[in-house]
């Protein structure tokens, strides 16, 4: 988990500035620049879209007296997807729309299910149940 951290407080920030750097060198800074309010304006079109999407999928499950679950996963990972795409950034950019396709969103939050699980299991990580 502390690699995670590192990861994203120390060298996330030192390769996006240099694939920037290195966009900028190879197709001009006026395009990187572009590029990059572009895929800030579309993921901010993109999730206001599929995160209304999946209010009203909670309201219909509520509604409907089921679990919401699969809203529930989704909206976190909406939640997740947002930062990344505001984020100037080619990677962070990648991952952000990567998390905005519901199947690799729902392998994704099945994958962070499973970890937590071993974690928990390996007494790393306690569940208060009320």
């Amino acid at each position: 988990m502390a690699l995670i951290f590192f990861v994203a407080l120390v060298l996330m920030p030192i390769i996006e500035i240099t694939l920037l750097i290195q966009g900028a060198m190879a197709f001009g800074i006026i395009p990187v620049i572009g590029l990059t309010i572009g895929t800030a304006a579309l993921g901010t079109f993109l999730i206001k879209r599929q995160g209304l999407s999946t209010m009203n999928q909670l309201r219909a499950d509520m509604a409907a007296g089921q679990p919401p679950v699969a809203s529930v996963v989704d909206g976190a990972a909406l939640l997740v997807a947002a930062p990344l795409l505001l984020t100037p950034g080619f990677v962070t950019d990648g991952i952000g729309f990567l998390l905005l396709v519901p199947p690799l969103r729902h392998a994704a939050a099945r994958y962070a299910l499973r970890r937590l699980k071993r974690a928990q299991e390996n007494g790393k990580v306690i569940i208060i149940n009320r």
